[in-house]
């Protein structure tokens, strides 16, 4: 991680406990690893830095002896980036990273008032149409995140109009990850970058260095978390193994 220039994605970071752990040696010493997720998805790769002049050679054998058949390349991880390119692997965008911000494209709406979320927000979060899914994928992974992370509810005017989290990527580092729904009925009034304008402040007020990302094709997600102040300089690159 400390080689990184920017910091983990948690789309990523969720995947790693249930995924499976290399270690590459030489001599008898560990000099690097990589992590594959169940689908055979490589998605960490590294290697100490004396290695890098051949870690080309072990990225190839590794392709070929973990059967990988995608790979999940952040653009900033230079090492990652760069052996994928060296094999010619095709690749696709999967989404957009945001890690930078600037001054928001719209006023803070102050009528917006955030609570904090607890035990008995479930009903009503889980209570809302498919979409909320996007945000919480179980029920238990909900309670997690009320337990142990931020979770916030959003009124305008004392009606319920959407939620947001505030998510630490990893327990060792200050970075974490911002998520925002919106209810279905209250889309389209710039709602999703006022919770993130709060959801932003908060991370900020507690010494935490926040961050997003969306799916390429979700131009509605692009619009409202630029719209905040956000800005993407990175990507989240599929690598596909021939």
């Amino acid at each position: 991680m400390n080689s990184l220039p920017e910091f983990q994605e948690l789309f990523i970071e969720l995947m790693i406990c249930n995924s499976d752990y290399y270690i590459f040696q030489a001599e008898d010493n560990e000099i690097g690893y990589a992590i594959r997720n169940n689908d055979g998805v490589l998605i960490e790769f590294y290697v100490l830095d004396k290695y890098i002049p051949d870690s080309n050679e072990f990225f190839g054998q590794l392709l070929k002896d973990l059967s990988i058949t995608d790979i999940y390349c952040k653009s900033f991880d230079s090492l990652l980036l760069s052996n994928c390119l060296l094999k010619k692997l095709p690749y696709s965008i999967l989404g957009l990273l945001y890690r930078d911000y600037f001054e928001p494209l719209i006023k803070k709406d102050l009528t917006i008032k955030m609570k904090r979320a607890d035990l008995l927000s479930v009903e009503l979060l889980l209570g809302q149409d498919e979409s909320i899914k996007e945000l919480f994928e179980t029920e238990q992974q909900l309670i997690d995140f009320i337990e142990n992370e931020n979770v916030f509810e959003f009124y305008k005017n004392e009606e319920f109009v959407g939620c947001g989290m505030v998510i630490r990527t990893h327990p060792d580092w200050s970075f974490c990850d911002l998520g925002v729904w919106v209810n279905p009925s209250k889309r389209g009034n710039a709602i999703g970058s006022q919770i993130i304008l709060n959801l932003r402040e908060f991370s900020i007020n507690n010494n935490l260095k926040p961050s997003c990302g969306c799916a390429i094709e979700n131009q509605a997600s692009q619009k409202t978390i630029e719209k905040s102040g956000f800005v993407s300089r990175y990507k989240l690159l599929n690598f596909m193994i021939k």
